[in-house]
């Protein structure tokens, strides 16, 4: 059982916080017995509110000995605040047990104040990119989503914490079980954690056919930038029409079609689960404008983008 230190510091993110316990619950019930354990952690081990002003009691303080598998930090809407002496000490001890460590949209200033981003990257909210990154290089804070790597896991705040939680479970339980916990919770990741969860060696595609999954792999990696369908069959060793018999064998589909079609599920992931605008989303799932996205998301999905959204 992998055990998690969260700690939290006063306003942090209530949505954010069930993010990351409610698919660790859900996974320990899909699993059949438990595979995660999470305690809260506060600098003095006080009760805590959050932005809405919920109280939480907690499980340990920074100078308890609870040697956690995993560390992930939630801070507040000012986080400059949470850059104390004590703050920092805590993550550089931690740092030395070369655990897996994350945090959620600016708790990424704390670890950067720690010097624990060298030779890494840390997804923040698109609101807060410019402030975080004016000290610092460029390629340390990011826009993205989330991210995941064996040492650093971000998200950039709200749904996208989701995410980063099942790039979590599929990391150490295995992307079958995080697809459980997604398809239990109703959600729909997005394209790059799908890349994680359904597309490793155990996934069925991989079985049927090596080849396959190994262009649909090529796909999600480029869905900002497509990539001619001649190029990935040039990769794989194939003939076009190959290529085209392997898809319409499994999918019914050309691979032109069911590439556009994961470059869309894509932009009504973005859609439904980011503010970002309708264009921002076309030029991050590879359209070249506004009415090329809108042209075939209609066709897709029988709505319009701009009407197609939680909000």
């Amino acid at each position: 059982m992998k055990s998690i230190g969260i700690v939290l510091f006063d306003g942090f993110p209530m949505m954010s916080l069930s993010c990351i316990t409610e698919p660790l619950r859900v996974a320990n019930r899909e699993n059949h017995h438990p595979v995660f354990e999470w305690k809260m952690i506060t600098e003095h081990g006080q009760p805590v509110s959050s932005s809405s002003n919920i109280k939480l009691s907690v499980d340990h303080c920074f100078n308890s000995d609870f040697q956690p598998d995993i560390l992930l930090v939630l801070t507040s809407y000012y986080p400059e605040k949470t850059v104390t002496k004590s703050s920092i000490e805590f993550l550089r001890k931690h740092a030395t047990r070369n655990i897996l460590m994350g945090c959620v949209d600016t708790g990424a200033l704390l670890f950067a104040k720690s010097g624990l981003l060298k030779n890494r990257k840390a997804a923040v909210h698109h609101e807060s990119l410019k402030a975080l990154r004016d000290p610092y290089a460029a390629n340390v804070f990011v826009d993205l989503l989330f991210d995941f790597s064996e040492t650093f896991c971000s998200s950039a705040g709200g749904v996208a914490t989701l995410d980063m939680t099942l790039a979590l479970i599929a990391h150490f339980n295995g992307k079958t079980l995080a697809a459980a916990v997604a398809k239990a919770i109703n959600y729909r990741p997005l394209a790059s954690t799908f890349s994680q969860l359904e597309l490793g060696k155990d996934w069925s595609v991989s079985r049927l056919d090596k080849r396959l999954a190994d262009a649909i792999q090529i796909m999600l990696e480029n869905i900002d930038e497509p990539v001619p369908i001649s190029n990935i069959a040039t990769q794989l060793e194939l003939e076009g029409w190959q290529l085209r018999r392997k898809f319409q064998k499994y999918f019914g589909a050309t691979p032109a079609r069911y590439y556009l079609n994961l470059r869309l599920e894509n932009a009504r992931a973005l859609l439904k689960n980011s503010q970002k605008s309708v264009g921002d989303i076309g030029i991050q799932c590879g359209f070249s404008n506004i009415e090329s996205l809108s042209r075939s998301y209609k066709t897709r999905f029988g709505i319009q983008p701009s009407k197609d959204r939680d909000y």
